[in-house]
């Protein structure tokens, strides 16, 4: 006979699951924004500007619960990551006035934006969770993908993104199988 599981752990599990989720979201989310950028870099810039608070918002819960533990307080941490994604909109801005004057055409345009998030979120994922890192290194294959098998991108990243998600899934209905039962 076993025992009911603790409190504890059934809220450690809530909160590893809704990582998992918005870790999901940021991948789909990422995915929507290559494939707008790869068709209109002005429509995609747009899309990663609105991006930027939903990435910052997701950094931040992604980490939440775990800050005291970590030894970093809420608003130190918040302050740091608002400062991060405005470095990021600043940076971004900057690419679209090289765009606009002439420096960069539409596809570069694009391809330095999606970089720059690449980054940004590699960043903020070293600094926070390692699960956001994972984002930023997506993001970063996605641009060289982009960049050198671009009529084959699609071919690479959807499956990716399939697999990723997958992955999670097939952990998540694994981790919550009761013990003794796993094949």
């Amino acid at each position: 006979m076993s025992l009911p599981p603790q409190h504890s752990t059934k809220s450690a599990s809530k909160k590893r699951h809704l990582t998992e989720f918005i870790f999901i979201i940021l991948l789909l989310l990422s995915a929507v924004g290559i494939a707008l950028t790869d068709f209109s870099p002005v429509k995609g810039f747009w899309y990663w500007m609105a991006m930027s608070p939903i990435f910052c918002a997701a950094t931040i819960a992604m980490v939440w619960s775990g800050l005291s533990r970590m030894g970093v307080s809420k608003t130190t941490f918040i302050r740091h990551q608002i400062f991060h994604w405005l470095g990021y909109l600043v940076a971004v801005h900057l690419v679209f006035l090289l765009h606009y004057t002439g420096r960069l055409n539409n596809a570069d345009a694009g391809l330095v934006t999606l970089l720059l998030l690449a980054l940004a979120t590699f960043c903020a994922g070293v600094s926070s969770n390692w699960r956001v890192t994972i984002v930023g290194v997506f993001l970063g294959v996605a641009v060289i993908a982009t960049a050198l098998i671009e009529e084959y991108i699609w071919v690479l990243l959807i499956p990716l993104v399939i697999l990723i998600i997958a992955a999670f899934l097939w952990r998540g209905r694994k981790t919550k199988q009761p013990q003794g039962t796993e094949k």
